[in-house]
């Protein structure tokens, strides 16, 4: 890194694939995983529904990595306090998705326990880096 860099308060970053070492990006994405296959559940006339299902959880991964590359810690802050209510945003939907009996309970119930533990990882995430921006203030 240099003297620039250093200034401008960039971080280094191994590689441009680091983010998926990080055990709340893999929850993340196995969670995207798991929406990808209840969409393929959701009747096609349901477009609309499928399409704001679909840009949720997209949101949630795709803030994260944003956030993470941007080199800032105030940055990533910000892109992560994104990902949280694209997530909220999420489980409602689906949750609809049971009550119009679109989604079987088990698949629901593999949903709901991914999306609670992403939400926690998440929530532990943005905890612990807040508490490291406060103590550099």
């Amino acid at each position: 890194m240099d003297k620039r860099d250093e200034k401008a308060g960039v971080r280094f970053r191994a590689g441009i694939t680091s983010h998926r070492k990080m055990i709340v990006w893999q929850s993340i994405d196995e969670l995207d995983t798991i929406v990808q296959r209840i969409l393929t559940k959701i009747p096609q006339k349901e477009y609309k529904m499928r399409a704001q299902i679909d840009s949720a959880s997209d949101s949630i991964g795709a803030n994260f990595v944003e956030g993470y590359y941007s080199g800032f810690l105030p940055e990533y802050l910000r892109f992560l306090s994104y990902s949280r209510p694209s997530l909220g945003e999420l489980q409602e939907r689906v949750r609809r998705l049971l009550r119009k009996q679109y989604v079987d309970k088990s698949d629901y119930d593999r949903f709901d326990e991914r999306a609670a533990k992403t939400l926690y990882l998440l929530n532990r995430l943005i905890y612990s880096l807040k508490e490291k921006h406060e103590m550099k203030e």
